[in-house]
């Protein structure tokens, strides 16, 4: 039996969660079905549905409920199904679907891998990317295990997955810097736009890290789709425990 949390304010109609959970009956593996409401979060529910005693919790809905519900399940033997909706292309390219119905498919076949996520020194973990909020250019410090960085940033992107971004190593994190001053000792120029096919012409630097502290003159947020999560100086590391995601056979992910 799976466990299902929805975030319902992704769902236009609530004719198209009536029509999800059809689906899922269809398929045979409908469950228990719980609602992100203002006294319960993602994390509560998560939280007790592994006092239930089940083995999939799943997650419907964004990139927020994923990374909240992950948040609780890493390093815990229980399994994390996602139903992306209205959830970033990063995520649906994580577990390898196209639609609510792909992932739908994907639970029913369990194929599970354990990854690695991203995390802050406050305990947030991501699935995907986070972003300094950068309004204009400004002076940021990366301090790396051997060595530091100090550029006049334009963005700053720190993915533990991005599908313009080939990982060396599932442990590592990539950080991207677009930075105003040219170096000539790893900035990368004409790189191809991360976030899409099109050409850039841009000083780009990707750097990968176990983990790095990122210090800014002044505090800045460091944002998970929008939501600030934390603020610099901030510590982000690779996590040390693992999530076991179900994933469809077309994922990327990294075992």
């Amino acid at each position: 039996m799976y466990y299902y949390i929805f975030d319902i304010k992704k769902f236009g109609k609530k004719s198209q969660v009536d029509t999800l959970k059809e689906y899922l009956a269809e398929l045979g593996i409908t469950g228990e079905f719980t609602y992100i409401n203002s006294a319960q979060t993602a994390e509560d529910l998560a939280v007790l549905g592994l006092k239930k005693g089940y083995s999939t919790i799943v997650g419907v809905g964004s990139d927020d409920v994923a990374n909240s519900i992950s948040n609780v399940l890493i390093g815990q033997k229980e399994a994390m199904g996602l139903i992306p909706i209205g959830a970033s292309p990063e995520l649906e390219e994580l577990i390898g679907v196209t639609g609510w119905k792909e992932a739908a498919e994907s639970l029913r076949f369990r194929r599970i891998k354990d990854i690695f996520l991203g995390q802050t020194a406050t305990g947030t973990h991501f699935l995907t990317n986070i972003y300094l909020d950068i309004k204009n250019t400004f002076e940021v410090t990366l301090e790396f295990k051997d060595y530091m960085v100090t550029a006049k940033a334009r963005s700053l992107m720190i993915s533990n997955f991005n599908p313009g971004v080939k990982k060396i190593g599932s442990e590592f994190l990539d950080v991207i810097l677009e930075s105003e001053i040219e170096n000539k000792g790893g900035l990368i120029s004409n790189l191809k736009n991360i976030f899409g096919s099109k050409e850039v012409k841009a000083n780009y630097s990707i750097i990968r890290a176990r983990s790095l502290r990122i210090f800014t003159k002044k505090p800045l947020p460091l944002l998970l789709y929008g939501k600030t999560i934390a603020k610099t100086p901030q510590l982000v590391e690779c996590s040390d425990d693992k999530l076991r995601l179900i994933v469809s056979k077309n994922s990327p992910a990294e075992e």
